[in-house]
């Protein structure tokens, strides 16, 4: 409220003042230009556009009057944009400037031939790109891709601007049918002046759109090597799913790490076990999730080369004890269990985790498997050779661990009876 008062203070003093109380100038301009400025930040841009306007009255500098008129157009006041834009003309007939917003007001109003017309002239006179540009936009308007294209292509010629670069190559690709020309036009820009996330996205999803999968993923990868835009990334990983490339997947995804749930799973399908241990460990400093610590630890032992290294079965055992306490998973239950038993860590103690276990699912002939092995390393042979019989039932002995296991208890249970 007091910034409002304070304002209307002001514009009293300036209409009414007497020659004995004129106000310092300067200190008027430089308060108008930041309340425009703080208007035109909070989006009021009405408001905006009327301290621009006082401001362009009392200086005559004309960017206050092309501010005051920027600031309608950002209003989307086409009405207000036009009246004021022709207002301004009468005064000054051949300013460019000027001649631009009154193209905009054509088109924001939908005369487009109109548009078309005064922007034609008015690039012809300037050969500047903005009024190219115009025109272009005015042919669009009027469905004309060829004139489109004239206009985009004239005001390339002078900036080489990526914005107008990817323009082109739409109107050829989609409007023109041109779509072999469209994407040589998009490699050759790149080739000479370099790529962009614009331009390097468009020629990747024109690639894409043509069926050349492969050098849509390459350049969505060179487009995220610019500009590390996630959804890039994302776009590149989709590709190398449906060609079902994990190699190329797990590179991007190493890269960008915009899913490494995702990259976890491709280690673990790719067999790659100890990059699979160090990312599932990583996930689980973040995220104090235990199953992430459970998986760490199977694969640390799965990459192991050495199963009987004892520092690195102390290491698992411990990841698998402190996950399990918080995750009731049978899977990692009976993993520790069977590490428990078969390494002769602690007999008793792995049955006792097997068991559990079976208690969420008993019927799973691998938990059985591991409890069998248990009996058998107990010397408890007969209850060893009953379980191993009740699996050989369910899944048969293809599995070359079952296998193993059968006929280690049997050779048992001829001692026993001998």
């Amino acid at each position: 409220m007091t910034k409002i008062l304070f304002v209307v203070t002001l514009l009293v003093c300036i209409a009414g003042a007497s020659t004995k109380l004129v106000p310092n100038p300067n200190l008027l301009e430089d308060t108008f230009t930041l309340y425009a400025l703080d208007a035109q930040v909070r989006q009021k841009y009405h408001n905006a556009s009327s301290f621009f306007t006082e401001l362009y009255k009392q200086t005559s500098k004309k960017e206050y009057l092309y501010q005051s008129l920027q600031m309608l157009q950002q209003a989307g006041d086409t009405k207000g944009l036009s009246k004021t834009t022709a207002e301004a003309l009468v005064k000054f007939p051949e300013d460019e400037t000027l001649k631009r917003f009154e193209i905009i007001g054509l088109l924001k109003g939908g005369n487009f031939g109109e548009a078309s017309q005064k922007a034609l002239l008015l690039s012809e006179k300037t050969k500047k790109a903005p009024d190219y540009l115009l025109y272009a936009d005015a042919r669009l308007k009027l469905s004309d891709f060829d004139g489109t294209l004239v206009g985009l292509k004239k005001a390339y010629d002078l900036t080489y601007d990526d914005a107008t670069a990817e323009r082109i190559a739409l109107i050829q690709y989609t409007q023109l049918g041109e779509k072999s020309a469209a994407i040589k036009f998009l490699k050759e820009h790149i080739g000479t002046h370099g790529n962009s996330k614009v331009v390097g996205k468009r020629l990747a999803t024109l690639y894409a759109d043509s069926g050349d999968f492969n050098a849509a993923a390459q350049m969505y990868e060179q487009t995220y090597e610019l500009d590390a835009d996630s959804t890039i990334a994302e776009e590149a990983v989709k590709i190398y799913a449906y060609q079902q490339d994990l190699s190329k997947m797990s590179v991007i995804l190493e890269k960008s790490h915009i899913n490494d749930p995702l990259l976890l799973d491709i280690y673990v399908r790719s067999k790659v076990f100890d990059k699979a241990s160090a990312l599932a460990f990583k996930l689980y400093e973040h995220e104090d999730n235990p199953l992430y610590l459970a998986q760490s630890s199977v694969y640390t032992y799965e990459a192991s080369n050495d199963k009987k290294d004892v520092v690195m079965l102390d290491k698992v055992v411990d990841g698998l004890k402190k996950a399990t306490k918080d995750l009731d998973d049978p899977l990692y239950l009976n993993y520790l269990g069977y590490l428990l038993i078969d390494h002769d860590l602690n007999i008793t103690e792995g049955i006792g985790y097997v068991r559990k276990a079976l208690e969420k699912q008993p019927d799973s002939p691998f938990y059985i498997d591991s409890l069998a092995w248990g009996n058998y390393k107990l010397g408890e042979c007969a209850e060893a050779l009953r379980l191993m019989k009740q699996v050989e039932s369910m899944i048969g002995t293809d599995e070359e661990e079952v296998k193993e296991h059968l006929k280690a208890i049997e050779k048992c249970k001829t001692k026993e009876k001998q």
